[in-house]
């Protein structure tokens, strides 16, 4: 008889007795364990905002050593001084909210108190807020129109001109974010009749994956599942990744596009027709969909369904400016 082991049950599956027939389960080592926890902790944060935090933490610590302060755990007089240096080196109130959201994160993980909650910090950001300002610098919405612009530049002759067609569309179309559109894998699309249903597994509001449906109709003019099928049919993609780099000759990487692809594929093309090209990103095409939909009177639940914000003081943000000289209090006498 095999040596005994303890028999695995329905509450708690470990190894099973040898040599009986039965299925053995292993059993995770204390160390695999902690390596699964790691991962699993990881995975609370989007791969963006972890790229976002360890460039953060780089910087925080490179002005550390620099100034022989010690990065972790810091005393919140060391983040004050960093605030200031941030300041004096011209940066946003965004950037440096984002700098000392790292700093908080690192901390926590680390089993250390933030600095960050500290008064003096706290007072700190206060008085940067006042003296720089919150407002955000928003980017140019890319309306139907400059889309048309955008897409006279494209030659439709070649595979990455096809490419560079269906994510302008798709990204506009489906009012998509950046993310979204390098995201999406050749079975999130289901074509229907009347256009793609997409299916978009993880987005920025919706970081546990619950999953958020939307529909591209097929369209009369920009014409984007036309486009789509077009590339799709042109590069033989029919698993994985939709975008993915063209290198010379047109060589196909089965490598996923990155975000910042379309961020700079965004500015080339509205620079190419004529656009100023620090006014436009990637977030353009989407605002662009929401601002042309206000133009034409679409209402604000059918807006928010393919934007799929949660807050409508933000669509609403993006229909006021659309609508700041129609019926203008001052139209009658100015």
């Amino acid at each position: 008889m095999s040596p005994s082991v303890i028999v695995a049950n329905e509450a708690f599956p470990v190894l099973t007795q040898e040599g009986e027939g039965r299925a053995l389960a292993v059993v995770p080592s204390l160390e695999d364990l902690h390596e699964r926890s790691r991962q699993t902790r990881r995975s609370s944060k989007a791969k963006g905002t972890l790229r976002v935090y360890a460039s953060a933490l780089r910087s925080f610590g490179d002005w550390c050593r620099q100034h022989d302060l010690v990065s972790l755990p810091a005393s919140p007089e060391t983040v004050v001084l960093f605030i200031e240096a941030e300041r004096a080196a011209g940066r946003k109130v965004s950037t440096i909210e984002a700098k000392l959201a790292a700093i908080r994160w690192a901390h926590i993980s680390k089993g250390h108190l933030s600095p960050t909650t500290a008064a003096v910090v706290i007072e700190e950001m206060q008085g940067i807020r006042r003296e720089l300002g919150v407002a955000p610098n928003k980017k140019k919405a890319a309306t139907a129109a400059l889309v048309a612009g955008m897409l006279a530049q494209i030659s439709a002759d070649t595979l990455k001109g096809k490419r560079d067609r269906a994510i302008l569309l798709l990204g506009f179309s489906g009012a998509l974010r950046r993310s979204e559109i390098v995201g999406l894998d050749v079975g999130d699309l289901e074509m229907t009749e009347e256009g793609i249903v997409v299916t978009i597994r993880r987005s920025k509001t919706d970081q546990e994956g619950q999953g958020q449906v939307i529909a591209i109709p097929t369209g009369e003019r920009l014409r984007p599942v036309e486009a789509i099928t077009a590339w799709l049919d042109a590069a033989g993609i029919t698993e994985g990744a939709i975008f993915r780099p063209v290198g010379k000759g047109g060589r196909l990487s089965a490598e996923r596009l990155t975000d910042r692809s379309v961020a700079d594929l965004v500015k080339r093309y509205a620079g190419a027709s004529g656009l100023d090209v620090a006014g436009y990103s990637g977030h353009s095409l989407r605002s662009g969909f929401i601002t042309t939909a206000a133009e034409n009177g679409v209402s604000e639940g059918s807006i928010m369904d393919q934007s799929r914000h949660r807050d409508m003081r933000t669509v609403r943000g993006y229909i006021r400016r659309s609508n700041l000289f129609r019926n203008h209090s001052g139209a009658s006498f100015l």
